[in-house]
C-alpha cells in the first residue's frame, strides 16, 4: 500500500511541476504577445497628440501625461537625439526606427519599445518612440499567476486528499479480506465465506474469487473426512475377522511353535491397525461435528492427577517422574472423556519422547478467558519446521523414537481443543525438549 500511495504522490507532484511550468511559460508567452499588442495601440493613439507641421512641433503635453502614466515617450530625430521627452537610464538610441515591438535591456530591467512617424510631417525623418518597462507590465499579471499557481495547489490538495480517502478505504478492505482469510484459516471453518459487499469493485472480485477457492477447499476437506470415515468403517469388519481368526488358531494346540508366531504377529498387527481405525473414526467425528456436545462438570486438575498415575503404572521401566503444578482454578465444563483424551495425548506424548528416569512437569490453571494443562518435557524436542506440522495428520517429528505412534494424537487433541472453544500452544527446541499447553474456554 505504501508503494501505490509514494507511486501517487510523485505522479501528482510530476503533474503539478509540469503544470507550473506550463503556466509559466503561457504567461510569458501571453504577456508578451499581449504588451507588443497593447503597446502598438498605444503608441497609435500616442502619435495623434504630436503634430509637426511647418517643422514646429505641436505636443498636447497634458493630454500624454494624464493618458500615458508609466511609459517614457520621446520624439527622436533622424540623427538619433532626443528631440524631447525622455528615456530610461542606461538605454543607448537606436536611430533606426523599429514599427514592431522591440525589447531592450537597461542593467537588471527590461524594457519593450516600439516607433511611429509622427503625422503630418513635411520634411525630416523624426520619429516617436514609447518605452514601457516589463516589471510594470508583469505586475498587472501577479493576480493571474495566484490564481492560477493557487488553483493548482489547490487542486493538488483535492486530488491528494481523495488519494488518501480512496486508499484508506482500500486498505481498509484489503485488511478486512485479510483478517476473514486469517480467522477462516485459523478455524478452519471453510464452510464460512468473506463479505464481499461494500468495496471496491476490484476487491469485490478479489473476494468473490477467495470465496470460490474457500469452497472448493471446503469440499475437499470434506471428500478427504468423508472417505477416511467410509475407509474405516469398510476396515472395522475383516481386521475384527482377522483378529478373531488368529485368537482362534492360537487356542488350537496342534499348531507348530513357527505357525504361532506367525499368528501371534498377525493378532499384534491386527490390535494395531484396529487401533489405528477406532482413532480415525475418533478424529472423523471430531471434524464433522459428530461427538457429543456435553457440558460435564471438568477439574483439570483431578485428570492430570489420573493420567500422570496411569502413564507410570503402564510404563514403570521408563522411570519417569511427573512434577505436578496445580497454580490455580481449572475447572470448567465440556465433555470429560474428550478432555481426558486431550491430556492423556500430551502426556503419553511427552513420555514417548522424554528420555529414561526423565522429568515431566505438567501445570494446571486459568489464564484470562482460559483454563490451561502445560506440560513440558526434557526430551529430543523439535525443530521450527516440525513445530508447524505436528497438529497435522500422520506426522511423526522423529519416526525412529516414535515407530509406535500413527501421527494421530496431536491432530486429535487439537480437534477437542477446537471444539470446547480453545487451541493447542506448541513451544520447542531441539534437543532441550517441549512444552505443549492445552487451553479451553472457561466456563462463562
Amino acid at each position: 500500500m505504501t508503494y501505490i500511495m509514494t507511486a501517487w504522490l510523485v505522479s501528482e507532484i510530476i503533474m503539478f511541476t509540469l503544470m507550473t511550468l506550463f503556466v509559466h511559460l503561457y504567461i510569458s508567452k501571453s504577456v508578451d504577445l499581449d504588451v507588443r499588442r497593447s503597446l502598438s495601440r498605444q503608441v497609435n493613439s500616442l502619435s495623434n497628440a504630436i503634430i509637426k507641421e511647418r517643422n514646429r512641433l505641436s505636443i498636447d503635453e497634458d493630454k500624454i501625461e494624464k493618458q500615458y502614466p508609466d511609459m517614457y515617450i520621446a520624439i527622436i530625430s533622424e540623427n538619433g537625439e532626443v528631440i524631447w521627452g525622455s528615456v530610461p537610464d542606461g538605454i543607448s538610441i537606436d536611430a533606426k526606427k523599429s514599427i514592431a515591438p522591440s525589447k531592450t535591456p537597461s542593467g537588471k530591467i527590461s524594457f519593450y519599445y516600439i516607433d511611429r512617424d509622427i503625422k503630418y510631417t513635411m520634411s525630416g525623418n523624426s520619429f516617436v518612440r514609447a518605452y514601457v518597462s516589463e516589471d510594470d507590465i508583469l505586475a498587472d499579471y501577479i493576480p493571474i499567476r495566484i490564481y492560477c499557481y493557487g488553483g493548482m495547489l489547490l487542486l493538488f490538495v483535492c486530488l491528494t486528499a481523495v488519494m488518501l480517502y480512496a486508499l484508506k478505504r482500500f486498505k481498509h478492505s484489503i485488511r478486512m479480506m485479510e483478517m476473514s482469510v486469517e480467522k477462516i484459516g485459523v478455524s478452519q471453518r471453510f464452510d464460512e465465506h468473506i463479505d464481499s459487499k461494500g468495496h471496491y469493485k476490484e476487491i469485490h472480485s478479489l473476494i468473490e474469487a477467495n470465496n470460490r477457492m474457500i469452497h472448493r477447499m471446503n469440499e475437499i476437506f470434506e471428500q478427504q473426512e468423508q472417505f477416511s470415515s467410509d475407509v474405516a468403517h469398510e476396515l472395522r469388519t475383516p481386521i475384527s475377522v482377522i483378529k478373531a481368526q488368529s485368537q482362534s488358531v492360537l487356542h488350537n494346540p496342534d499348531i507348530s511353535d513357527d505357525e504361532k508366531k506367525s499368528f501371534e504377529v498377525i493378532l499384534k498387527q491386527s490390535q494395531k491397525m484396529q487401533n489405528l481405525i477406532t482413532t480415525l473414526l475418533e478424529l472423523s467425528r471430531l471434524e464433522s461435528g459428530e461427538s457429543e456436545n456435553m457440558q460435564e462438570y471438568i477439574d483439570l486438575a483431578e485428570i492430570v492427577s489420573a493420567v500422570c498415575e496411569a502413564e507410570q503404572d503402564r510404563l514403570p521401566e521408563s522411570k519417569i517422574q511427573f512434577c505436578i503444578t496445580n497454580t490455580e482454578n481449572s475447572e470448567t465444563s465440556g465433555n470429560i472423556n474428550l478432555v481426558t483424551i486431550a491430556v492423556t495425548n500430551l502426556i503419553s506424548n511427552a513420555v514417548k519422547f522424554s528420555k529414561t528416569g526423565g522429568e515431566i512437569s505438567v501445570e494446571t490453571g486459568e489464564q484470562g478467558d482460559f483454563v490451561f494443562v502445560k506440560v513440558k518435557d526434557n526430551g529430543i524436542g523439535m525443530t521450527e519446521d516440525e513445530q508447524k506440522k505436528i497438529l497435522t495428520r500422520f506426522f511423526k517429528s522423529d519416526s525412529s523414537h516414535n515407530s509406535s505412534g500413527y501421527g494421530l494424537g496431536m491432530p486429535i487433541a487439537y480437534k477437542i481443543a477446537k471444539n470446547h472453544g480453545g487451541t493447542i500452544k506448541v513451544e520447542s527446541k531441539l534437543g532441550e525438549g517441549s512444552c505443549f499447553t492445552l487451553c479451553l474456554k472457561k466456563n462463562p
